[in-house]
């Protein structure tokens, strides 16, 4: 596993595609952001403390750039098989289920590593600009609990899918499911965003990290006695799936992403081996 994990993070991060369209994206997300990115914050006054800065900072680069870190893995499972090399792996030492996780690690791992540097980036910018060098332990929270477990579950779909269906047809499909089970309103349509099983949910930093907390939204909109909640959307369908934002459904949010991943890994496995025979 180890072998496969270093051979497939070389791999994949001297792509220069890889670079080229994550750099695309991040400036796309820049500039539709504008001061919002620059000043870390929504319209209020979250950017004014390393918190809430790295939170938000976070929530809009977590908006597109996983559609690129998706995207990117949708080739890398079916390559062994496209170009005959199933057959030779098999005659070494791995085994096919340490050549899977070796492959899903090594390769996710690597086609993170933009993101993470374009996320620690902005945090070693906020520290040296704000003189705030709690910025960067915060950052490191953050990638660990709400962003890290979001790339497992979207780093096995993008490994799984292509299986299924040709590369190009999955990377359109994925496209269409990011937008739908992530980004738009709940009350849009029935959908699963901002909801547990949303890879894009912001449990973790409402009831993790208390971002309700520092929120600011305009005057004339009222507020529940609590303030800013998360959780359930009046009006929008599936709600079963919101519960309200707390340490515990925090949790939650993240034992479901890592058990999303292992399940779809697990179906992979057992969909390559029955092919294979």
């Amino acid at each position: 596993m180890i072998a496969t994990f270093r051979y497939e993070f070389r791999m994949q991060i001297r792509r220069p595609i890889l670079w080229i369209v994550y750099g695309l994206t991040f400036a796309a997300t820049v500039a539709a952001f504008g001061h919002t990115y620059l000043d870390l914050n929504l319209g209020g006054n979250e950017g004014r403390e390393p918190r809430p800065a790295m939170i938000v900072s976070a929530v809009l680069l977590t908006s597109l750039l996983p559609i690129v870190y998706g995207c990117l893995l949708a080739d890398r499972l079916v390559r062994d098989r496209r170009l005959g090399m199933s057959d030779v792996l098999d005659t070494t030492s791995a085994g096919r289920t340490g050549r899977l996780a070796g492959k899903y690690l090594g390769a996710c791992a690597a086609t993170a590593v933009p993101f993470v540097l374009a996320y620690l980036g902005r945090a070693v910018a906020y520290a040296v600009t704000e003189g705030a060098p709690a910025a960067l332990g915060w950052a490191a929270v953050i990638l660990v609990t709400a962003v890290v477990p979001a790339l497992l579950f979207v780093g096995a779909l993008g490994l799984a899918g292509p299986l299924l269906m040709p590369p190009l047809l999955f990377r359109v499909l994925f496209v269409v499911y990011w937008f739908w089970g992530n980004l738009i309103p709940a009350t849009m349509m029935p959908t699963v965003s901002h909801s547990i099983l949303s890879a894009n949910s912001q449990y973790v930093v409402y009831g993790l990290l208390d971002f309700g907390h520092y929120r600011e939204i305009p005057p004339n909109v009222d507020l529940p006695p609590e303030g800013i909640v998360y959780g359930p959307w009046p009006g929008a369908a599936l709600n079963f799936l919101r519960p309200e934002a707390s340490p515990a459904v925090a949790l939650l949010w993240i034992g479901v992403m890592i058990a999303l991943a292992a399940a779809v890994l697990l179906l992979t496995r057992l969909h390559t081996a029955r092919t294979e025979t």
